[in-house]
């Protein structure tokens, strides 16, 4: 699963991509820290790799998490709500969070309940094989892009 938290509508290739990126390591800390959730993931930052071959910035694109077994997704999205409120007010408007598992991808805004739910559901789709497919890849009758893509 891919996690990143996004500043205001930025994409990867935004000049705001730096404020994500300093935001998403910042959540990638408090997920550490974080006894519901840390225990249960192991956290890798991913980082762009430079294009144009210029020296990279060493910014972190993306958060790959490999959950266990103890994993809720209830308390990944009650981290973020937490993270969230912690912001400056100036930030904390615009910072959502972005969880892509295979094709599928869910923006989380306000974390409430009806987040952790679309989140479950897309985690769901992904882990059972579609038919006579492979782990991993959506449920039959589950399109890409369909577990709420809020405010995309």
């Amino acid at each position: 699963m891919r996690v990143r938290i996004d500043s205001d509508g930025t994409s990867e290739d935004s000049p705001d991509a730096q404020a994500a990126a300093q935001l998403t390591a910042g959540f990638a800390d408090w997920l550490a820290q974080d006894r519901a959730v840390g225990p249960h993931v192991e956290i890798r930052r991913i980082r762009p790799e430079a294009s144009d071959g210029a020296m990279s910035g060493d910014l972190v694109a993306w958060l790959s998490l490999a959950i266990s077994s103890g994993f809720s997704t209830t308390a990944l999205v009650y981290a973020h709500k937490t993270f969230r409120a912690s912001l400056p007010p100036r930030l904390r408007t615009g910072a959502r969070m972005v969880i892509e598992h295979g094709d599928v991808r869910v923006v989380v805004e306000n974390g409430d309940a009806q987040d952790a739910a679309r989140v479950a559901h897309a985690l769901a789709a992904t882990a059972q094989p579609a038919a006579g497919g492979t782990p991993g890849e959506p449920a039959a009758g589950t399109p890409p892009q369909s577990a709420g893509n809020a405010g995309s």
